[in-house]
């Protein structure tokens, strides 16, 4: 009688202990799944922005994310024009009046304006898409 009781309080423990991890593992992929929409919808308004600074833009490449001692956050895009000339600028998220070259070229300011017409954008995840 006592073994029974035994093998039932071990078995209660391994489904607690099994069904806890499916709880954290659930959690876990969760929490990811939001981080990547946060992180996609960031890249989009940082696209939004380059497309509002920046005319005749057939492409945007994301290249990189990074942080201000601030707390603010930037992106770094490549910028690809109608002319196939490319150049890279860094964008402060949510601040569409803050962005500077990356590089010392600054054919970036022939470039100010607005860009009206579909664009491929591509993520730093990889994926991409056209608005």
């Amino acid at each position: 009688m006592t073994t029974s009781r035994h093998y039932l309080m071990r078995r209660k423990v391994k489904i607690s202990i099994v069904i806890t991890m499916l709880i954290l593992l659930g959690i876990g992929i969760g929490v990811k799944v939001h981080t990547d929409i946060v992180e996609i919808e960031q890249e989009r308004l940082v696209a939004l922005q380059a497309k509002q600074n920046f005319k005749n833009i057939i492409e945007i490449k994301i290249l990189e994310k990074g942080e201000a001692s601030s707390g603010s956050i930037f992106y770094i895009v490549e910028i690809t024009n109608d002319r196939d000339t490319s150049y890279k600028v860094d964008l402060d998220l949510g601040d569409s009046e803050s962005f500077g070259s990356v590089e010392e070229n600054w054919i970036f300011e022939t470039q100010l304006g607005k860009t009206d017409h579909k664009t491929k954008v591509i993520y730093l995840s990889g994926k991409s898409e056209t608005f």
